[in-house]
């Protein structure tokens, strides 16, 4: 998977017709290095190719799910999102990887055997929640991109077939983005918060996938 496209949604300036926030450039900037690591990351990279395996699509799979169980749950009782106009249930990744697990039999019975995330971020602030959720909201174009890779590769996957996590938000993916970013500068967040947020999600990041 290309971290360049995965986070292109949170790189700044314009993007089509979107305007995203000086901040979120900011984040992109000053993770750069981690940024980098991450495009360099096998279990990734592998989404990338059309020859790639069941297997090692099961693996990517796995792994998404070990680090969203333990994240999503944290982020979800963090803040009260609904008070700052989210809803936290129309972005949530675990049900959409679990229902792609499924899909290669591996069902909710066999999810307590994957490996979980055991270091998440710790998040104090409500400014440093919204710089680790920049960093997953802005996967969804990069995804997308992987997503239509899976399409024409071999296993020819799709959102109703096992890469339901990929394509994500669909249509609404610039909908959705947009939105969180009206919701960061309304909030008027603390920068130096939501950029250590930020880098702590990153940070993740780097150090499951690639473990």
């Amino acid at each position: 998977m290309n971290f360049t496209r995965v986070l292109a949604a949170i790189g700044g300036a314009r993007v089509g017709r979107l305007f995203i926030p000086q901040i979120f450039k900011d984040l992109l900037r000053e993770n750069s290095d981690t940024h980098r690591k991450l495009g360099e990351i096998p279990l990734l990279k592998a989404l990338e190719n059309t020859n790639v395996t069941r297997g090692e699509y099961i693996a990517a799979l796995k792994k998404m799910y070990g680090l969203y169980i333990a994240l999503e749950p944290r982020l979800e009782k963090a803040i009260d999102w609904s008070a700052i106009g989210i809803d936290f249930n129309e972005r949530r990744r675990l049900p959409m990887l679990e229902r792609d697990l499924q899909k290669f039999g591996i069902g909710s019975d066999k999810l307590h055997e994957i490996p979980v995330c055991a270091e998440v971020p710790e998040l104090s602030t409500l400014s440093e929640v919204l710089g680790c959720m920049a960093v997953i909201e802005g996967s969804t174009a990069g995804a997308t991109a992987t997503a239509q890779k899976l399409a024409v590769s071999n296993l020819q996957l799709g959102p109703h077939n096992g890469a339901e996590f990929f394509n994500n938000y669909g249509d609404r993916r610039n909908e959705m983005r947009m939105s969180f970013a009206r919701v960061v500068t309304a909030q008027q967040v603390n920068r130096d918060q939501f950029l250590s947020g930020g880098k702590k999600a990153f940070d993740t990041f780097y150090k499951w996938l690639s473990s």
